[in-house]
């Protein structure tokens, strides 16, 4: 009898063992559940939150490369009471203005995509430079103007077209 009772007595407690083992792990499950689906809720309710804010960022920032495309920069700036010299330095000064009024805007876009932005700019930049090394500084704004443009045509400011193009593929992806 002791024997028999022992015997039953085990196989209640493994019966409940097991019970008990197969509601935690139920229990796990939908604890899981809630937090991925509690999570996934989070994530939506931030998207929408943030998608008007990641619209108007890729607004400004196609704003801002066109306008340090070195065509607009050149009709925008074109003053001829200032010479060569000064043409080059408002162009530069303009490119960083329009940059750093900007840079905040990174943090809406892919760091692939904010690298293009950069280049965009460094290499608008740099055409600036190597068109002013060819004409005097006392020289008129016209004449760098047309430097400036003629410059673009041939080698072609593509970094520019690049940086729209990474915008607009991303604007793809989210929306």
């Amino acid at each position: 009898m002791w024997i028999h009772y022992t015997i039953y007595s085990f196989t209640v407690l493994a019966t409940l063992s097991i019970a008990l083992l197969v509601i935690v792990t139920q229990f796990d499950k939908w604890l899981n559940y809630r937090e991925r689906n509690w999570a996934f809720q989070l994530k939506q309710d931030s998207n929408k939150a943030l998608s008007p804010l990641k619209i108007s960022a890729y607004e400004r920032l196609f704003i801002m490369l066109e306008r340090i495309a070195p065509q607009a920069l050149v009709l925008r700036y074109n003053n001829k009471a200032m010479n060569a010299g000064s043409l080059q330095v408002e162009l530069i000064k303009a490119i960083r203005e329009e940059f750093e009024h900007n840079v905040s805007l990174q943090m809406y876009v892919s760091a692939e995509c904010w690298d293009k932005i950069k280049r965009a700019k460094e290499e608008t930049t740099e055409l600036i430079k190597v068109a002013s090394m060819k004409v005097r500084p006392d020289s008129s704004t016209l004449e760098l103007s047309k430097v400036i443009l003629a410059l673009d045509m041939e080698v072609g400011n593509h970094s520019i077209n690049e940086a729209i193009r990474a915008i607009r593929l991303e604007m793809d992806k989210y929306f």
